[in-house]
């Protein structure tokens, strides 16, 4: 079966909110290992992530059209893994928000470097959003 970025990103679109249903969960979060200081702040997430899971879902539909917003997931995981990676090791957030700080890292590199390729375009092409 060949690589697809339309349901790549579609999948990762579907993980985005099951982590958004997690986050909601204040007992489930815990129990895999995740320690945020008060539920607000992971509610709060999981709305960034309900909001992001759409996105990425609505533009798996018309990547041909909709791939800047899929370039610009790129940044939002890269941001993530900036801030998960050093807490997840050195911080009491957990060592799974590490992990899921490596695999925002992977994601957003499959984005960006994905999405041109298959799309045709240039990365400055998708970054303003002149595709289509």
């Amino acid at each position: 079966m060949p690589f697809r970025m339309a349901r790549f990103v579609f999948w990762t679109g579907i993980y985005n909110a099951g982590l958004a249903l997690v986050l909601v969960f204040p007992p489930l979060y815990r129990a895999l290992g995740l320690s945020i200081c008060t539920p607000v702040w992971a509610w709060l997430i999981a709305g960034f992530l309900a909001y992001t899971s759409v996105a990425l879902i609505y533009a798996s539909r018309d990547l041909a059209r909709r791939g800047a917003l899929v370039y610009w997931e790129s940044l939002l995981r890269y941001f993530a893994a900036i801030v998960l990676v050093p807490a997840g090791l050195f911080g009491d957030i957990g060592f799974i928000a590490a992990l899921l700080g490596l695999g925002d890292l992977a994601i957003g590199v499959a984005y960006m470097f994905g999405l041109p390729k298959e799309l045709g375009v240039s990365h400055q092409a998708l970054l303003f959003d002149r595709v289509g």
